[in-house]
Order: C-alpha cells, then structure tokens, then sequence
C-alpha cells in the first residue's frame, strides 16, 4: 500500500513541476509575449495577472521592467521598488528602478540607487556603464538645481506713433498731462532699445522650484527724448510639477521712468495652472491681482484684476495658444471713476521652427474696453477696440547669438475720435545668451 502512496505523491510532484516550469505558467508567457510580441502586448497580459502575482519578486522584476519601455514610470517605480525590496541582490531590477526615477526627474534618488548598486557583485562591464550613468545623472542633477539664463539684447527701430497704445493714452512730463490730440497722433520718431533678462531655476525636488525672472529694458528715442523710458519686471515665486500639471504662484513687481523721472509701478500676484491633456494639447488658467501707483498723476492709481484661459498645442516644431482674457480696472479715487474699465479680449499665438536655425512667430490681440463711468470733460462713455498684430523673425547665428526683426502694428477705435490711432513698429536688432 504504501508504494502505491509513495507512487502517487511522485507523480503529484514532478506534475507540479512540469507545470511551475511549462510554457503555460504566467511569467512564462509574459516574457515570451514581451520577447516576440513587444512591451505593449506584454503589459496586456501582465496586467490580467496583476491582483495574483504583484508582491512576487520575479513578477514584479519583469512588470517594471515592461512599464519602462512603455514609459509608465509611476508604474515602473512601484513594481522595481518592490522587487529590490524582496530581492535586494537583484541587480538588473536596481538599474531599471535608476533610470525610471531619472525619467521622474527625481535625480536624487536615481543618484542613490546608482551608487547602492556599485556595492553589489555585478559583470565589471555593467559596472563601467553604471558609472557613466551616475555620472550622467549627477550633471543633470547639478544643472537643474541651479539652472541660470541670462540675455542682452539690442534693437534699432522706427515707430510711426510714439505717444500711443501705452501708458493708458497719456504720458506726464514735467508734472504736464499731455492728452492725445492730431498733432501727437502723428508723432514719429527712430529709437534704440537695450534690455537685460535673467531667469533663474532652482530645484528643491523633482516636483517643487523656486524660479525668478527679471526684466531691465531703456528705450531712447533719436528726436523726441521727452518719451524716452526705462522699464523694469521682476517676478519671483514656487513652481509645483507633477505629471499631468504644473503650477506656479509668483509674486510681482513693476516700474515705468519716463523722461529720466519715476513715473508709474505696479505690484502684485499672479497664479497658473497647467493641465497636460495629451502629448500635444494642454490647458491652462492663468489670474492676477496687481495694484498700480501713478507717482504723477494719483487719478490713475488703479487696482487691476485678471482671469485668463488658454489652450495651447505642441507639435515638433509648432506651438500655437489661443487665449481668452477678462480684466477688471477699479480706479482708487472716487473723482478718478471714468479711468475704470473692464476689458475682454482673445490672443492667438504661434511659433513656427522652418529649420534649427529659423523660427517665425506671430501674435494677434483683439481686446473691447468699456469705462465705467463718462468722461467728466466730453460727458460721454467712453468705449473702445484694440486690434494688433505681429510678425517676427528669429535667425539664430550660433549658439549663443541670435538675429531678431518684428513688425507690429496696433489699431484702436474710441468712441471718442480724439483717442483712437494707429501704430507701426519695425525695428532690427541682435541678442546674445549666456
């Protein structure tokens, strides 16, 4: 009797066996299915015997090593995490979990699995290109904690309308307000242009960012120096990225000299969010809370309010927005009530790379402004359109030097005839990056 038991238990176990180790056991099939097939048929599979296997070292080895290929880093990080956790000699699941923590752009842990997997008995040749790796990720690491561009720029140009489209259709010289009238209207003079641009990116993580940027620009005019004018914008705050969003919180900051005297700044906050729909299609909101301080002229302090949503597509060598504004203008002073306004308005963007070396841009605007109040000298409301455009072309001579031309050109109707203008600006200049 008991050699037929014994018989029985034989057979019960080599059926086992045959069966652990036939092509028909799961992880078998898997990387059969992942050897001939491919990542993406593998993951099919993989994924019907998730809830059975996930937790076995073998299994979450090769599910890991499938996310990757097929850029499911979240997954990858998961499944690897576990399988070095059960397996902690397992050196080809270590490599894996190093590449997709850089793809998370989380380098500081990248760098620590790196070094973790140097102390193991791996192949010397693994071991040369581990190294190169860590080399790699270190550099990328120390770039993105302390990413600085700066660039100085120099443009010579003409505009047909000096005194229009800006400082909300007057300007203040020597304590003198200056309204618009036919003779400003014709106003044209030949100008020069020199800015300063620095941004700055500091990483804390692979998610969180502290990012500065600063703007410094003077424009002086060849004839009409009374319009000449220095320009300052510097905004500071936190950018947050996780995959599919980005957001920001920024403070920031605004000062306006015209004629050598200070003349108008501004101050406030401004947040966005960032929704990544697809690899091309993104969508974005975009708000501002800003206060403005006219040091000449207090009737137009103003506090400003902002909403903006966009849409934006990306493709290898195109980005095009369309962007949807409402704006709110409060003026601070009661008597200053007709210089208040809400706004709306619509912007499409584009920028078009033709080869490595030429990219062109174009910009159009449609606002509608209507004031809050009459104005208190016409006695009527006042209610206007703005419709620009721009063409701009960038040649980029090296890697650091650049050719820029734009020509832009601004058309504005009022309800009140002694407002309205049109505007051209060409001008030509060079920029150099480092």
């Amino acid at each position: 009797m008991w050699r037929y038991t014994l018989y029985l238990c034989c057979c019960l176990f080599v059926g086992a066996v045959i069966s652990a180790t036939s092509p028909s056991h799961p992880i078998l099939v898997i990387t059969d299915t992942y050897k001939n097939k491919g990542a993406e048929s593998a993951f099919n599979i993989a994924n019907t015997y998730f809830d059975e296997f996930a937790g076995t070292p073998d299994f979450d080895a090769l599910f890991g090593q499938i996310c990757f290929e097929i850029n499911k880093i979240d997954e990858a990080v998961f499944a690897l995490e576990r399988a070095v956790s059960e397996n902690p000699t397992d050196y080809k699941s270590f490599y894996f979990l190093a590449l997709s923590y850089a793809k998370q752009k989380n380098l500081n842990q990248s760098e620590k699995v790196l070094n973790t997997l140097l102390t193991l008995p791996i192949p010397a040749n693994l071991r040369s290109n581990i190294r190169e790796t860590l080399q790699l990720v270190k550099n990328k690491r120390q770039s993105l904690e302390s990413n600085i561009n700066q660039r100085i720029s120099l443009f010579f140009g003409h505009d047909s309308n000096v005194n229009s489209g800006s400082l909300d259709d007057r300007v203040v010289v020597s304590g003198v307000e200056i309204l618009l009238d036919e003779q400003s209207l014709e106003t044209s003079d030949g100008f020069a242009r020199a800015s300063y641009d620095f941004t700055g990116n500091w990483k804390r993580n692979q998610y969180d960012a502290w990012r500065l940027d600063f703007n410094l620009a003077q424009q002086s005019h060849q004839n009409l120096s009374q319009y000449n004018r220095s320009q300052g914008n510097i905004r500071f705050g936190y950018l947050h990225t996780r995959s599919p969003y980005r957001v920001s919180l920024q403070g920031i900051a605004s000062f306006l000299a015209l004629d050598e005297a200070n003349y108008q700044q501004e101050i406030g906050m401004t947040s966005n969010v960032q929704r990544q729909i697809s690899n091309q299609w993104a969508f974005d909101v975009n708000s501002k809370v800003s206060f403005v301080n006219n040091v000449q002229n207090e009737n137009l302090d103003s506090k400003v309010y902002e909403l903006l949503f966009g849409v934006t597509y990306l493709k290898s060598n195109l980005i095009a927005k369309l962007t949807a504004l409402y704006g709110k203008q409060d003026a601070e002073l009661e008597i200053a009530e007709h210089f208040g306004r809400d706004y709306t308005g619509i912007a499409l963007f584009t920028s078009y790379n033709v080869s490595q070396t030429h990219t062109f841009l174009i910009n159009g605007q449609y606002r509608n402004i209507e004031h809050h109040k009459a104005h208190p000298f016409f006695l009527i409301m006042r209610d206007e359109t703005l419709k620009s455009v721009s063409l701009e072309w960038r040649y980029k001579l090296t890697s650091k030097w650049f050719l820029q031309t734009r020509y832009s050109f601004y058309d504005k109707t009022s309800t009140l005839p002694i407002y309205e203008f049109d505007r051209n600006e060409l001008y030509l200049g060079a920029s150099y990056d480092f």
